[in-house]
């Protein structure tokens, strides 16, 4: 569902914008094939550098488990290559019959907040 993806990038631009620099949104897009091209949007992406191969992992577990096992991850803290500890949410994007068709993926750099 082409409508859901597109408010999805949209929501990742406006969060984006509110929370600054230190946020980074991933929007998925699991309708193409592409498993490890899926990402369709991508704001403040120098956060994690690479964030399609950690993506990736957690898209490929979700179509593997199904639509019906797999739930949202909130608030987990999850560290990059370069040292950054991030507070990360994974939000799956589910159509009118349930099925996941995206994701969104939140990652706050909180590395500043932990060494205060």
């Amino acid at each position: 569902d082409k409508t859901a993806i597109d408010f999805y990038t949209r929501l990742a631009r406006g969060l984006a914008a509110q929370f600054g620099s230190n946020c980074e949104i991933v929007i998925h897009d699991l309708e193409s094939n592409d498993v490890e091209h899926s990402i369709v949007a991508i704001e403040n992406g120098y956060l994690t550098g690479d964030s399609s191969v950690t993506a990736i992992h957690i898209v490929l577990e979700s179509l593997l488990n199904g639509a019906k096992h797999t739930h949202d991850k909130l608030a987990y803290l999850t560290k990059t290559k370069d040292g950054k500890i991030l507070k990360s949410s994974t939000i799956y994007i589910r159509n009118n019959q349930g099925k996941i068709i995206g994701i969104l993926s939140i990652n706050y750099d909180i590395t500043i907040l932990l060494a205060a």
